[in-house]
């Protein structure tokens, strides 16, 4: 029987990062931790930060000043995927629409530096979770997909470098409830599956319900951080740094 003490190791940490853009001021004095295994959503209003700290949290984005750290070994900018499997899924995708769903696939696969055996391997597990339309016509290119196969495409590709960490930001920006539905799902499934997933999301309904936590930034900091339902979490939402009109 585990000791009901027992807490599991942190997969992922930052500790009083601040980041300015120029003279402007991202993210202020922000310390999080997060256990292995967990599903974290980090909530928020349009320019509270989220996109920021996922750049950090990932190595993508040197802070301007604190420390990051996967399984407890501190990260540089562009190091974080090769340290501790770290995968960001940006906003917006960033695909590359002219190439393939394979090619893009492929492209994060190789961008990790996994052998070419251990690609095509990761490639064909992938594709079968990808929509048929999408594994079925595999050469179409990405600028011709929907948005929810342009979403799915983009986990799919972080996926490639088969990640513990996998960050994504706004993955419902722009879909239809029913593609909402299934990116989460798919999420679900990732997280079970052992996957400790950070979602940076401005829409709350779908966060809320899978989340083991919450982290709720407004302009740059903290203002909550702590399980996804009670009290405080429910005011920290309707005090409007999610929106009433998210929940």
């Amino acid at each position: 029987m585990l000791d009901a003490t027992y807490r599991p190791p942190t997969a992922l940490a930052c500790q009083n990062i601040v980041h300015r853009y120029g003279g402007v001021l991202a993210l202020d004095d922000i310390s999080v931790a997060i256990e292995t295994g967990k599903f974290v959503s980090v909530l928020g209003s349009n320019g509270a930060g989220k996109s920021t700290l996922g750049m950090v949290l990932s190595g993508v984005l040197s802070p301007s000043a604190g420390s990051v750290a996967v399984a407890g070994r501190e990260i540089r900018a562009g190091h974080g995927g090769r340290i501790g499997q770290v995968s960001l899924v940006p906003e917006g995708r960033r695909l590359f629409g002219q190439l393939s769903v394979a090619e893009n696939l492929l492209l994060g696969g190789y961008g990790a530096g996994a052998p070419r055996a251990e690609i095509k391997r990761r490639l064909s597990h992938i594709l079968e979770e990808l929509p048929k339309a999408l594994r079925d016509d595999s050469g179409r290119a990405a600028a011709t997909l929907s948005g929810g196969e342009q979403q799915m495409l983009a986990i799919g590709r972080a996926l490639m470098a088969d990640p513990k960490i996998l960050i994504i930001d706004e993955p419902s920006m722009g879909l239809a409830p029913i593609l909402i539905k299934r990116v989460y799902e798919w999420l679900a499934r990732l997280h079970a599956n052992g996957v400790t997933i950070v979602l940076l999301e401005q829409m709350a309904t779908h966060a809320v319900r899978h989340s083991d936590m919450l982290v709720i930034l407004d302009r740059g900091r903290v203002v909550y951080s702590g399980p996804p339902t009670g009290d405080k979490a429910h005011a920290a939402l309707i005090a409007g740094y999610i929106g009433e009109e998210a929940l």
